[in-house]
């Protein structure tokens, strides 16, 4: 099978993905093997090939946002069947059996295999995985060009909103407005939150307008309208939480959303952090993901996206690095 590898991490300039011709794996006791036909191109991919993400397994396939059709099955395996579509994010497995797995908080199991990073991911016609692993998308209404990148911003931002805590009435910000805060956006709105989003991008003013945000500005150079009761940030800059926190009300909680982050200053504790939660986002969990599909097959949750042919892998990346991509995410078709 054609997978794009990444064995030399280098930037993205410099062609760090190489086409290969891999195996076609085999599913063992427990998986199934899918046949591929979407996968979504998420930053993080640009980040593992550039090496701002030290490699976990080398070489690797990235891509952790898949849909496809299960064309075998392993021993043993009672979910699926031939010919049902299924998802796999960027949760590839857990152990069950650690305190974390049984408490019910799988994404902190330090057994965690990862798509694209611990294991092969999407880049590729094929993947096997376990069936419980598998996100069930058969009586799920959207295109799967839709459900692709559901599988990583989609819900990786219902995370964020749920552990927000925001509730109905209430007012929830958001710093940065890529396509994880377009689908927290759609949620919450449904929901009867006020939604205030803070942007630089005029592009990205007009999407979060366009589906409803109560007010689009930046926090740069004004303030909110109001004090929000939840806060959800997004870029790796630390030198802004402080101003985020500013714009919260007293037992707001602050979720920061980035992997990585430069160094977070409060000059003001009494009045800025006093009072206030910060959570952080730590890997996906299947249960927030299954909640997520539920509202976004209710929601017919959509997104603006650019279709990339499988040969133009390398290309796309560019494009996403340069910030020239036509819409909010990349989707790759085979």
């Amino acid at each position: 099978m054609k997978a794009w590898v990444v064995e030399k991490q280098d930037k993205i300039e410099n062609n760090p993905l190489e086409l290969r011709e891999l195996p076609v794996p085999e599913p063992k006791e427990g998986e199934i093997r899918i046949k591929i036909t979407h996968c979504g191109i998420c930053r993080t991919d640009l980040h593992i090939a550039e090496g701002d993400i030290p490699l976990s397994k080398k070489p690797v396939v990235p891509g952790h946002e898949i849909v496809g059709i299960v064309d075998k099955l392993g021993h043993g395996v009672k979910k699926y069947k031939k010919g049902d579509r299924v998802g796999v994010s960027w949760l590839y497995w857990t152990c069950g059996e650690c305190k974390y797995c049984k408490r019910g908080d799988e994404n902190y199991c330090p057994h965690i295999k990862r798509t694209g990073y611990d294991v092969d991911g999407g880049f590729e016609e094929f993947i096997v995985v376990n069936e419980d692993f598998a996100f069930d998308l058969r009586n799920i209404n959207l295109k799967s060009e839709d459900l692709a990148p559901i599988m990583c911003p989609g819900i990786t931002g219902h995370y964020a909103f749920r552990i927000s805590e925001v509730r109905e009435g209430e007012r929830l910000g958001m710093l940065g407005f890529g396509p994880t805060a377009y689908y927290i956006l759609r949620v919450a709105k449904s929901m009867g939150i006020e939604v205030y989003i803070s942007t630089r991008s005029e592009e990205h003013k007009r999407i979060a307008e366009k589906y409803g945000a109560d007010w689009v500005g930046n926090l740069a150079n004004e303030k909110f309208p109001k004090k929000v009761d939840a806060f959800i940030f997004f870029p790796t800059a630390g030198t802004l939480v402080e101003r985020a926190l500013e714009n919260t009300l007293p037992a707001a909680t602050l979720v920061l959303g980035a992997v990585t982050m430069s160094p977070i200053t409060i000059s003001n504790y009494t009045a800025n952090l006093w009072g206030r939660k910060i959570k952080t986002i730590y890997q996906v969990r299947r249960d927030y993901g299954n909640e997520f599909l539920e509202y976004a097959n209710r929601l017919n949750l959509t997104i603006e996206k650019e279709i990339v042919k499988f040969e133009e892998v390398p290309e796309a990346m560019l494009r996403l690095k340069k910030g020239e991509i036509n819409g909010m995410v990349q989707v790759i078709e085979f």
